[in-house]
């Protein structure tokens, strides 16, 4: 059976960018200045990653993505 890994990034807008923020709940270091969030995808992307679901968050005003690879 096929077992998988998740992935979850908030992304939040810095300087009219959207810029992964949190990753599995956790802040990355200096995010204001990380790559852009579609940067960030390409390298997820690198790394065996699959975008699944987006949501936007109107009311908060933040992006929610979940990727997915096969575990080894």
């Amino acid at each position: 059976m096929q077992k998988w890994e998740y992935c979850f990034v908030t992304a939040d807008t810095e300087k009219d960018q959207w810029r992964a923020r949190h990753v599995n709940d956790r802040e990355l270091s200096d995010w204001k200045k990380g790559p852009t969030m579609s940067q960030y995808a390409n390298q997820l992307g690198e790394e065996g990653w699959e975008l699944v679901c987006s949501t936007f968050s109107g009311g908060m005003g933040y992006y929610k993505y979940v990727f997915k690879r096969a575990k080894a």
